[in-house]
């Protein structure tokens, strides 16, 4: 895009911008008029159970009162962020049902009029627009019903998106004007019906004939008879529930990311960057390999929903399909289960038949959360996969996620998030790189720091210290293991008071050590274990202790097995030997089957051996799970 095209651009969306800001100051001011004027003594009349005055009242307001809500619908669904039921509830509240109903429709056929002109005859085409148009975006997909009506139908009576949305949407598709607005006109009914009783039972509510539980009770039957609407629309008309079930197309995975989507959104306000290579990932056809630096849970949502509106299968720990509940949803999202740091076949088939099917691939190859908010080493053999699959490669950077939920921390704070395309290698740029040149590109472009994402916000919390002494777990100034303690923003060790402070952008207070946040001590004590490792010489042994063991059934939790025994990392890998239940247990890795030992802080690390995975808890000291898996990182590494 040359500099003439951008500022073109940049003047248009200022209009625009321009142009919503004078409509919305319309609305407020009509809005004002009818509640000031209309509404409020609606109200009135109401409480003092006056119908005699309340009918001579509206017949004085006359066609001002009537004009004005047709009026407010419309500019209301040309704003597109201006909810319909602004104006919709109170409709209900001044007016008697059907009337209101006849009112609100009217105001939406002239709002759908309007865009539908804006966009056939001028062409209208605005990154503001298209910006709040995701979450249609996440349902147009390639894979299911692309019946513009049926499709309208169901967005309609889908909560959440505004009625502006789904006719800019529906008026840049291949549709008539007469198909568009005799859809428009009867779609919209349940949805204007529904807040028009709500206004209407509220208004009961207000006169002291309707109790309290009654109108809860309506609200949330109402809101149910929307949804039992949009889910049988759903499973009739656009999804082909046997052709889908199993992929990221079924309606289970649409639910299940709107669910995740609330959980998410609770504790992150994501921005997603919509850029140049944003627009050029979203022009490439056919499918795709999504991979994104992993900090948080939240990346898998924010990653998939960046992705729409293509709907990758999700590759993930198969630890997660071990619960009945999570594993009926997750088979039926087309999710992949995947033995951590270990090979697994099966895994690689489920992929490459994905990818023939014509379905994206998202993989997170750091394979675990971040510890010290970096990004860590990725799977070894990440790059050769990629290479046999030979599909475009799409790059994305998550920042902010490490300060919403961490690996070490497990309380929850609500912090912004941004996520962006870092990069794109194109299907003919694969061919030209052999693995090892991949696997440098991989490293260079996912590499991502959080403190300096940090600087851009200040981070409020009187609990920044959680579990920081579960992962700092070596003292710089004593040089002692497991003397340091943490709580609220302080981190200190007993032994010999050496003291940090957090700051509100996570930075440590200043130290003769150069500390300056959790990555760089954490770096500093990786340093520690390879002088350990280097200090062993001809020793064998790094280290040995005795564990609580539980081998995990992916059936039933009920299922576990426990025992007991002894975990040993030595310079060629890692062994265990013990019992599990009544028999006896041994096994070993070396360092190239077994990649690293994924671990929770303060608990347990495990490994998978055979395809059934250990989890091994230690019996003396729980925060030695940090060091024994640094122990194995630092040994990979070397």
């Amino acid at each position: 895009m040359n500099n003439i095209e951008k500022k073109q651009k940049k003047n248009n969306g200022l209009a625009f911008k321009i142009s919503m800001i004078f409509i919305t100051l319309i609305v407020a001011g009509l809005l004002f008029f009818l509640f000031r004027n209309i509404i409020l003594e609606v109200l009135r009349y109401t409480k003092a159970n006056d119908e005699e005055g309340l009918r001579a009242f509206m017949r004085e307001t006359g066609w001002l009162g009537l004009i004005a809500i047709p009026i407010i619908e419309a500019l209301e669904m040309v704003v597109i962020f201006l909810p319909a039921e602004f104006i919709q509830i109170p409709a209900g509240l001044s007016y008697l049902f059907p009337v209101a109903v006849i009112l609100c429709d009217l105001g939406v056929c002239l709002g759908a009029s309007i865009i539908y002109f804006l966009v056939h005859v001028f062409k209208f085409d605005n990154e503001f627009i298209k910006k709040r148009q995701r979450k249609i975006n996440n349902i147009a997909t390639k894979k299911i019903g692309q019946n513009t009506q049926i499709l309208m139908y169901f967005l309609f009576v889908t909560p959440i998106i505004p009625f502006g949305a789904i006719c800019y949407f529906a008026s840049s598709r291949k549709i008539s004007f007469r198909r568009y607005i005799l859809t428009v006109s009867t779609g919209v009914i349940p949805s204007i019906v529904t807040s028009i009783l709500m206004g209407t039972s509220i208004k009961y509510f207000i006169a002291n004939s309707l109790p309290l539980w009654a109108l809860i009770l309506i609200i949330f039957g109402l809101g149910a008879i929307l949804f039992i609407g949009m889910i049988l629309i759903a499973r009739k008309f656009l999804f082909d529930g046997r052709r889908l079930r199993g992929t990221p197309y079924s309606l289970w995975s649409y639910i299940a990311s709107f669910i995740f989507k609330l959980y998410a959104n609770a504790h992150s306000r994501c921005r997603y960057i919509e850029d140049e290579l944003y627009d050029e990932m979203g022009s490439i056809p056919g499918p795709k390999i999504y991979l994104s630096n992993h900090l948080s849970p939240y990346d898998v949502y924010h990653s998939y929903m960046m992705a729409v509106p293509d709907r990758p299968t999700l590759i993930g720990n198969r630890y997660f399909t071990r619960f009945k509940g999570t594993r009926f949803l997750m088979y039926r999202l087309g999710f992949v289960p995947k033995s951590l740091f270990n090979p697994d076949l099966e895994a690689v088939k489920k992929i490459i038949k994905s990818i023939k099917e014509d379905t994206s691939i998202l993989m997170f190859p750091e394979a675990r959360l971040s510890i010290d908010g970096t990004t860590g080493t990725l799977t070894s053999g990440t790059a050769n996969l990629l290479k046999k699959l030979g599909v475009t490669i799409v790059l994305f950077n998550v920042s902010g996620n490490y300060f919403a939920n961490s690996k070490v921390r497990t309380s929850k704070k609500r912090c912004p998030v941004e996520i962006r395309v870092k990069r794109i290698i194109k299907k003919d740029e694969l061919d030209t790189l052999s693995s090892e040149e991949l696997d440098t590109i991989l490293v260079k472009e996912l590499a991502h720091n959080e403190y300096e994402y940090a600087q851009n916000f200040t981070y409020k919390d009187k609990n920044k210290a959680e579990n920081l002494d579960a992962v700092l777990y070596h003292c710089p100034h004593c040089h002692k293991d497991f003397t340091m303690h943490s709580e609220g923003n302080s981190i200190e060790c007993t032994s010999c008071g050496f003291h940090l402070d957090i700051d509100e952008h996570f930075a440590f207070s200043s130290n003769e050590y150069g500390l300056n946040n959790i990555h760089d001590y954490y770096e500093y004590i990786k340093k520690v274990e390879k002088d350990y490792i280097d200090s062993k010489g001809d020793e064998d042994i790094l280290i040995s202790q005795e564990v609580v063991v539980k081998q995990i059934s992916f059936e039933d939790p009920k299922k576990d097995i426990l025992g007991q025994g002894v975990c040993t990392i030595t310079k060629g890998g890692f062994s265990f030997t013990g019992m599990i239940g009544d028999k006896e247990l041994t096994f070993s890795h070396s360092l190239e089957s077994l990649q690293a030992l994924a671990f929770s802080v303060n608990e347990e690390y495990e490994c998978y051996n055979d395809n059934i995975l250990y989890y091994f808890y230690p019996k003396d000291n729980k925060k030695s799970c940090t060091k024994v898996s640094l122990i194995y990182d630092v040994l990979h590494e070397k």
